[in-house]
C-alpha cells in the first residue's frame, strides 16, 4: 500500500471513530466498560478528527502518522485497564484493545516510512 493510500484509508477511519466518540460518548464508554466520563471520551474523540483531518489535508502526511501512533498509544493504555477480571465488558476491551494493537502496528509503519523516505512522504501531500 503506497502512503497516499494510507493517509487516506486511516484518515477517514480517524474521522470515523472520532464522530462516533464526540457523538455518542457516554454509549462508547460503556460499550467497554470504561470509567471515563463524557468530557474524557470526547477528548479521544476529537483527537482522532484532529488526526483524520491532518490526513486527509494536502501536507506531509509524516507528522499525522505520528500523532496517531501516539493517540494509539494513549488508547491501549487506557483499554488495558479495562480487560481486568471485574469489568463485565472485559470481552469487549479486550477486543477493542487488540484491534488498536494491529492499528497502531499500521499507524507505527506507515509514520516510520514517510519518516525515512522523504520523497515519498512529500509525493503523498496530495
Amino acid at each position: 500500500m503506497d502512503l497516499l493510500v494510507a493517509k487516506r484509508a486511516l484518515g477517514l477511519l480517524s474521522i470515523a471513530l472520532g464522530v462516533v466518540a464526540v457523538a455518542n460518548p457516554v454509549r462508547v464508554s460503556r460499550s467497554l466498560g470504561l470509567t471515563l466520563d463524557e468530557q474524557a471520551m470526547s477528548a479521544f474523540g476529537a483527537r482522532e478528527i484532529a488526526a483524520g483531518a491532518g490526513l486527509l489535508s494536502p501536507v506531509k502526511p509524516g507528522p499525522w502518522f505520528w500523532v496517531r501512533v501516539g493517540g494509539d498509544v494513549m488508547d491501549m493504555a487506557t483499554l488495558a485497564k479495562a480487560i481486568d477480571r471485574e469489568n463485565p465488558r472485559r470481552t469487549a476491551a479486550f477486543a477493542a484493545l487488540a484491534a488498536v494493537a494491529a492499528i497502531a502496528a499500521l499507524d507505527l509503519f506507515f509514520a516510520a516510512r514517510a519518516s525515512l523516505d522523504k520523497e515519498e512522504n512529500a509525493e503523498a501531500a496530495a
